[in-house]
């Protein structure tokens, strides 16, 4: 398979994976051959690419962060306790404490595996989205710091319930830090490691973060974790970049250029050991000017993958850029 920009998609095009809403509905199912009319229909939606079947590279497999059984059960209970809380009811804590769970039972599978996360084009639940976003990524740094399960799933809970305090928009106003620490306080069954979560999520690693200006390991583990997450994701979706959304490797430029002064950079640092840049299927360029597709990645070094690099008409070959370092991705090209 091939990940494909929209705006060069041909009607005849297989998919090879499902299109779907942030929310898990499917737009267009994999199999499907594609007609102009869907082709447009892409675009209407706002869907900026896409993965088609390509026989130069049936051997290539995009790994999912979570499967979409698990996303979608997770959303779901997140959004049953958004709408709860705005509607001043009471929430059962213990179904996000068993979201949180489902989180780390699959990726505690993937320990050696990297993270590719895409960001999504079509966004139903903003606040419920970008949250489930955030609980995965954490879920996989916190794998890759060997805390144990219960750590991990006090952690994962955390990042879930991190914004519950705040409006269903991409807009944050300060005050949502302790409106959610308020509400998640006074639940028996959250941990109140997984409910400071909530109040020192914007807190920054030099002090300039808010509510308290807490500096350094003065802000709790798992806030400091939680924050590599949630600024990932927001630079990913274009929150951090007037509502413009960016690839993976993209947006990590802009966590290495706040490492050390909004972000902790020793979590940076396992962050970086877990992300993967270059999605597999993706076509790059090359150093030498070559074109390829990454067809798996080198995990640990998520800028050097494995390229089949090919011509109009041949498969030149697959180029290890951990062994080669003459060679290195120049750029993504989804056009």
């Amino acid at each position: 398979m091939r990940l494909v920009g929209v705006n060069s998609l041909k009607p005849g095009d297989e998919l090879a994976r499902p299109v779907f809403t942030a929310s898990g509905k499917i737009i267009l199912n994999s199999g499907m051959v594609l007609k102009e009319a869907y082709i447009e229909k892409f675009k209407q939606l706002g869907i900026n690419r896409v993965y088609i079947d390509d026989v130069r590279f049936e051997d290539v497999m995009a790994v999912q962060p979570i499967d979409i059984t698990t996303r979608n059960e997770v959303a779901k209970v997140l959004k049953n306790a958004y709408t709860k809380i705005h509607n001043s009811e009471e929430i059962d804590e213990y179904t996000i404490k068993d979201a949180a769970k489902k989180i780390v039972d699959y990726v505690r599978e993937y320990r050696d595996k990297g993270i590719s996360m895409l960001s999504m084009d079509v966004v139903d639940e903003y606040v419920i989205e970008h949250s489930v976003n955030v609980a995965i990524i954490t879920a996989y740094i916190g794998n890759r710091l060997s805390y144990t399960f219960n750590q991990l799933c006090d952690l994962v809970a955390g990042a879930l319930i991190h914004d519950l305090g705040r409006e269903n928009c991409a807009e944050e106003k300060p005050e949502h830090v302790e409106t959610g620490f308020e509400m998640m306080r006074k639940l028996r069954g959250m941990s109140l490691n997984s409910s400071k979560v909530c109040y020192e999520h914007h807190e920054n690693f030099d002090g300039t973060g808010y509510p308290r200006k807490l500096k350094g390991t003065g802000i709790s583990d798992y806030a400091r974790i939680v924050r590599v997450a949630d600024y990932y994701d927001n630079v990913l979706h274009g929150s951090e970049n007037n509502g413009v959304s960016v690839m993976p490797h993209q947006a990590f430029e802009v966590i290495l250029a706040v490492s050390g002064s909004i972000l902790d950079p020793d979590v940076v640092q396992v962050f970086r050991d877990t992300i993967v840049f270059y999605p597999d299927g993706c076509t790059v360029k090359l150093s030498n000017g070559m074109c390829g597709v990454v067809i798996r990645q080198n995990i640990g070094s998520p800028q050097r993958p494995v390229v089949r690099a090919f011509t109009d008409n041949d498969i030149i070959g697959d180029f290890n850029l951990l062994e080669d370092l003459t060679l290195f991705v120049q750029d993504i090209i989804l056009s």
